[in-house]
């Protein structure tokens, strides 16, 4: 009698999970079926559409290895190219599929405007629920600090992979040495911090808690990438000397005016990666025998968006902004609006002890505060003709009010894309009611 009590359990218990199982499946397929997005509800959206098809609808798996493929532009010619991955955290990250691309066609052409190239980046801001972060600050470079050699454009587009639609993207030009993007009057190099591993020339230089490494040229003699690092390190040197201040220190071996501009991007948008950690770039001119810094790259976990309370470790700079600013009190918290941040480490905090750079920080902040507000009036613009791309990207990915990392404070009660441009805007004015109190109520 057991025996059979037991079969009739286990009967019961099969039959309510096939039946569990078969409601699982008709909920999941209702939820897809009400998630299918038209092609129709893409071109509404007013963004060029990019569509991508890969040779026997191959997976892109690699940065290295390239995939052949076609490419379009809002239904004109296809065009040759090839496709593999791009990036190091977007890439790598487990916890989004939304990856970043890089496009070689086989000759170069224009791009919704662009200078012509072979190589274009697909940009995912994936880590980036506002995906305006980018867009903002190479605005920024273009339009309020814009003294720097070269800096990228870009494009919002609707990417159709394999016909799967994967969302808002920018089509972006790539930081390299070519012509139509960084450009010299005879040789040079193009250099960044990066604390990644498997760059082809890497070095650390003398005071600097950071690994800098030679990017293009590439595929050079191990003499010429020394050549290079050297006057990367010498400058770093240089800063260490008693005398290095001034337009007989330091200054007569840079560009200052990009010195200038970089810094006031990166610390403007107090964006962690530039405190020597990741993707700063710097260049170097033979021609004009000038170190200059740029271009800028790399802002999704800028303007706040990041979880990190404070950096690892705080410098303190020994030239006081403003009377009774305690600099060693300063909140660097990354992802709060005020204190600082970049000019606390490496090269920037030995030169906020120059009086004289502190100056032309000052100067130029005051200087280009007119085209600073216009940037947040096109910033709110720009987060309402994205509104409906993001609430439909959020149908792809599920990004608003998730768990994706960086996890900015408050990232779970946003949960429409208009509140994560609300906040960007919030945090922006906020930025700069802080700054203008430092260089504008301080200058003498």
């Amino acid at each position: 009698m057991g025996f059979r009590n037991l079969r009739i359990r286990s009967r019961l218990i099969t039959t309510v999970s096939l039946l569990v199982l078969m409601a699982a499946c008709v909920f999941m397929f209702l939820m897809s079926a009400g998630n299918i997005i038209t092609r129709e509800q893409v071109d509404a959206l007013g963004f060029p559409v990019i569509c991508i098809d890969t040779e026997a609808n191959k997976a892109i798996k690699s940065k290295e290895k390239y995939v052949k493929a076609s490419f379009s532009i809002g239904g004109g010619k296809n065009l040759d190219c090839k496709i593999r991955g791009h990036g190091n955290s977007t890439w790598n990250n487990i916890f989004t599929q939304k990856k970043p691309y890089l496009v070689k066609l086989d000759r170069e052409e224009s791009l919704l405007g662009m200078d012509k190239s072979r190589k274009w980046l697909l940009i995912a801001n994936a880590f980036d629920r506002s995906m305006l972060r980018n867009a903002y600050v190479e605005y920024l470079s273009h339009n309020v600090w814009n003294s720097m050699k070269w800096n990228p454009q870009s494009r919002f587009v609707s990417l159709y992979l394999n016909r799967k639609f994967m969302g808002l993207y920018c089509l972006s030009e790539k930081v390299e040495i070519s012509d139509n993007r960084i450009e010299f009057e005879g040789e040079g190099f193009l250099a960044e911090v990066d604390s990644h591993k498997g760059r082809p020339y890497s070095f650390w230089s003398p005071g600097v808690k950071a690994q800098f490494n030679i990017r293009q040229p590439d595929s050079l003699s191990q003499e010429k990438y020394e050549s290079y690092a050297r006057i990367i390190q010498d400058f770093s040197a240089s800063l260490l000397k008693d005398d290095f201040r001034g337009r007989d220190g330091w200054m007569k071996f840079c560009n200052v005016e990009s010195f200038v501009d970089w810094y006031l991007i990166s610390e403007f948008s107090k964006n962690y990666d530039a405190n020597f950690f990741n993707s700063v770039f710097m260049n170097y001119d033979y021609g004009t025998k000038k170190l200059s810094m740029g271009p800028v790259w790399d802002h999704d976990i800028a303007f706040g968006n990041n979880q990190k309370a404070a950096s690892d470790v705080l410098l303190p700079v020994e030239f006081n902004l403003k009377a009774g600013y305690d600099m060693e009190a300063n909140n660097n918290s990354a992802m709060d609006y005020d204190g600082f941040l970049i000019n606390q480490f490496s090269w920037y905090r030995i030169l906020f002890t120059d009086e004289e750079f502190v100056s032309l920080v000052k100067e130029r902040w005051a200087q280009r505060r007119p085209e600073l507000e216009k940037s947040i009036v096109w910033l709110e613009e720009q987060g309402r003709l994205l509104d409906d791309a993001g609430e439909l990207n959020n149908r792809v990915w599920h990004v608003l009010g998730s768990d994706l990392w960086p996890r900015a404070p408050g990232f779970k009660s946003r949960t429409t894309y208009a509140s994560e441009v609300d906040f960007l805007l919030e945090w922006t004015r906020g930025r700069m009611k802080f700054l203008d109190s430092m260089f504008l109520d301080s200058r003498q």
